[in-house]
């Protein structure tokens, strides 16, 4: 590990323990936690991933086929855990929600209207 990462993995540590700290002190005066909570977790996992495994990497194949792979799969699992949100959001009320099922939907087209796409646009 370089002196590079070091540091970023250092002021990752820091930051994410300051936002653990300010969310339990916002469950200990019994505040609800929101949007705004979760937006930082998964920013700061948006910034210190790619920044961490994109140095080791210097064959630019290895790179893209790596991105490819990890875009598919994250895509499928996404979809997964949409379809377990309308799965569950209707069992807990009675309906579908209706903006869930169709985020679900248009989810699911996507990727075979992409590949499409892509596949037409290389033939031509």
């Amino acid at each position: 590990m370089n002196k590079t990462n070091v540091i970023i993995f250092i002021i990752f540590i820091v930051t994410f323990l300051l936002g653990t700290s300010h969310m339990i002190f916002k469950i200990m005066r019994g505040e609800k936690i929101g949007f705004h909570e979760f937006l930082f977790f998964s920013t700061l996992l948006i910034l210190l991933l790619p920044s961490t495994t994109s140095k080791g990497e210097n064959d630019e194949e290895k790179k893209r086929e790596a991105s490819e792979k990890s875009a598919k799969i994250s895509y499928f699992l996404l979809l997964s855990l949409l379809l377990v949100a309308v799965i569950v959001d209707e069992m807990l009320t009675g309906e579908i929600n209706t903006l869930l099922a169709i985020v679900l939907t248009i989810g699911m087209a996507t990727l075979p209207l992409v590949e499409f796409l892509m596949m037409k646009k290389s033939r031509s």
